[in-house]
């Protein structure tokens, strides 16, 4: 169940993250091309595509694809190509629902703290009190802190740690199928048998593509697959651009990867959410899940979930994919515990007040109308959940010189990661002094923001300027946005895959790029850094190395720290009439150091304290002072023993998404 402000804060924020969280960059299935630096200027052309969205409904004889377009440069450069299987019915989509159907289905992660401090060797005991004069005598000795021979340890927590535009027919080659006008879109569908004229067909129609194009369109049209080209119409804004539906014969839903690699981000996130009637897997690749303990939180609490993927990917040969959700469709509900939206009729009075409190609701269908797409977001949802029996959410993440094939999917079984998933960080928090090694502790402390970066092809290392990557041999690094929509860095082919200057002069990138300690390197329209020895790139500039991780990042290294001997705690001061016993209690056993040990002083036991040992309570009068001792009478010995107490765990789960409802 949603809650209200759950409705309206999600909706609201969905509508307008989803154009302007990324600026300058691109988001679709298929193809954003690169426009002419010829014709635009360097300003204009680079085209950067950070995650891929899209969502697929597989019914009998046919597959419906809803694409998510991200786009925030200058309309008059957006231009989309996409390959299909045959010619598609098209439509506009909601971009609302694509909100409402990541957060429905998203892995939750939550933070974990366990503490690794010992827990102490030693307790105290003591003699009771005499009764002077009016006070129950105790009976035999007792454990400091407590009754009985439990040593007192029982509560011990020890601390925590279209239509022809005039220049005529198509040349031969290529065979214009259709021309509509789709909303703000001016879209045509076309076959090719020849993709350079094609390319050139394209251009002399406005639309701003690239001649590199050509060789990655090569393979759809030698599958005889078709293409759906859209652009802007003239005049339009950002704002028009919109969630593109289409529905084609067929019943494979197919990402064409291969043509994505033209504009792709490192590390490309890439999401499938199947509606169907069976639970899909990827066809022909490999299914893996994230092991739950190698989650971590970097010390700006940055998860590193996404990049734990990444690693995870590269490591199952970069075609893997993870399941992250497999199960019921499920729609959308108000949490309506006011009953306000429940009755069908106004009960409260919310209508016409500015909010949007029932979106469902005609009563306030005016007041929810001023949130842009929202109800028709719904809208699309429940329809959705009505017409498919399951969802299936598979992601995966996929750099340009891995995109060599076009993933598709089948009707299967898989195991998806649960809905919350916990990082578990171990600590010493409190006994960090304790350490033995303290070199080897401060080393762990310097390299834990590695938790939140991947250098695929390299090792990450702390600088003075923050987290970098020192990159392997034919690698230079290279910073993006990552899909948490933070700045992150990593390594990528010296020579990239996709050369985007092939038949083209470009810009040299180069030009107004500084690297630092290092020198910028032209990656086909992109800035790269190959670092001086000794030095790392961050997301600015390449600088001196002060920590190795001896890794490529994105792990959980308090796990280390279990690897730490720690000194068992120093005994607690029992007072004068108190002494040490040996107690074992369940928890982490520390290491015997000097300062654990205790002294023979210690371990012996003392006299019996009398009535003149009480405070006013000589010759046995002053039986009321009976009570708690001061001074010199062992009032320490009244307190558990030792500060490591027993080991205490706490669970504390992070995030806001929203709870999915099933069925």
């Amino acid at each position: 169940m949603k809650t209200l402000t759950s409705v309206l804060g999600a909706s609201a924020l969905a509508t307008s993250m989803v154009l302007a969280a990324w600026p300058n960059v691109a988001d679709a299935c298929g193809c954003l091309s690169p426009p002419d630096p010829v014709t635009l200027g360097s300003d204009d052309f680079a085209v950067n595509q950070q995650s891929e969205q899209i969502l697929f409904e597989v019914g009998q004889d046919t597959v419906t694809a809803h694409v998510l377009i991200r786009y925030a440069g200058d309309p008059e450069t957006f231009a989309w190509i996409v390959p299909v299987p045959n010619a598609p019915e098209l439509e506009l989509s909601e971009q609302v629902t694509f909100a409402l159907v990541d957060q429905g289905s998203a892995v939750e992660v939550g933070q974990r703290f366990e503490s690794l401090c010992p827990v102490p060797e030693y307790t105290c005991r003591s003699h009771p009190w005499p009764n002077c004069g009016g006070g129950v005598d105790g009976g035999g000795d007792t454990a400091a802190g407590g009754s009985g021979d439990d040593g007192g340890l029982g509560d011990d927590d020890g601390g925590t740690g279209g239509g022809d535009d005039g220049n005529g027919s198509p040349p031969p080659g290529v065979d214009v199928i259709d021309m509509q006008m789709v909303g703000s879109y001016e879209t045509v569908t076309f076959a090719a048998d020849e993709p350079e004229a094609a390319v050139t067909w394209l251009q002399d129609n406005g639309f701003i593509v690239n001649d590199t194009m050509t060789p990655y369109m090569q393979p759809y049209i030698d599958a005889g697959m078709v293409f759906v080209a859209a652009k802007l119409e003239a005049g339009a804004g950002i704002d028009a651009i919109a969630p593109l539906k289409m529905t084609y014969q067929g019943n494979v839903p197919m990402i064409p990867l291969q043509l994505t690699a033209v504009a792709a981000e490192p590390h490309l996130t890439v999401s499938a959410y199947i509606f169907g009637d069976v639970p899909y897997a990827p066809d022909g690749h490999p299914e893996i899940t994230l092991p739950e303990e190698e989650l971590a939180f970097d010390p700006e609490g940055r998860s590193n979930y996404p990049m734990l993927m990444a690693r995870k990917i590269d490591e199952a040969g970069g075609d893997a994919w993870v399941r992250e959700y497999s199960g019921p469709t499920f729609g959308y509900r108000v949490d309506d515990a006011s009953g306000c939206c429940s009755e069908g009729a106004d009960v409260c009075g919310v209508g016409l007040d500015g909010q949007c409190q029932c979106p469902l609701d005609e009563f306030d269908a005016d007041d929810c109308a001023q949130i842009d797409g929202l109800v028709p977001g719904i809208e699309l949802l429940e329809q959705l959940a009505q017409d498919h029996l399951f969802l299936t959410r598979l992601t995966t993440r996929v750099s340009p010189e891995e995109m060599d094939h076009d993933p598709a999917f089948a009707p299967g079984n898989g195991t998806p990661l649960p809905s919350v998933m916990t990082s578990t960080e171990y600590t010493l928090g409190g006994c960090g002094n304790d350490v033995i090694d303290q070199e080897a502790l401060e080393d762990n402390l310097a390299i834990r923001a590695c938790s939140s970066v991947f250098c695929g092809a390299g090792e990450c290392a702390i600088t003075g300027l923050g987290v970098g990557c020192l990159c392997n041999e034919g690698h230079v690094a290279r910073s993006f946005t990552d899909l948490d929509g933070q700045p992150s860095v990593t390594c990528v082919p010296l020579v990239r895959p996709v050369d985007l200057g092939a038949d083209t002069t470009l810009p040299n990138v180069c030009d107004n790029f500084e690297c630092g300690a290092g020198s910028c390197v032209d990656l086909g329209g992109f800035p790269g850094c190959d670092c001086d020895d000794g030095s790392a790139m961050t997301t600015t500039a390449c600088t001196a190395v002060l920590n190795a991780s001896e890794s490529p990042g994105a792990d959980n290294y308090t796990i280390a720290l279990q690897e730490l001997d720690v000194c068992s705690p120093a005994p607690p001061n029992c007072g004068e009439f108190g002494w040490l016993e040996p107690v074992d209690i369940p928890g982490i056993k520390g290491v015997s150091c000097d300062s654990s040990m205790p002294t023979p002083e210690q371990l012996e036991v003392p006299r019996r304290p009398t009535c003149d040992d009480v405070p006013g309570g000589s010759g046995g009068a002053g039986g009321s002072d009976v009570g708690t001792p001061t001074g010199g009478c062992g009032c320490v010995a009244d307190q558990p023993g030792g500060t490591g107490g027993a080991l205490l765990t706490f669970f504390a789960l992070l995030g806001i998404r929203l709870r999915r409802r099933r069925g």
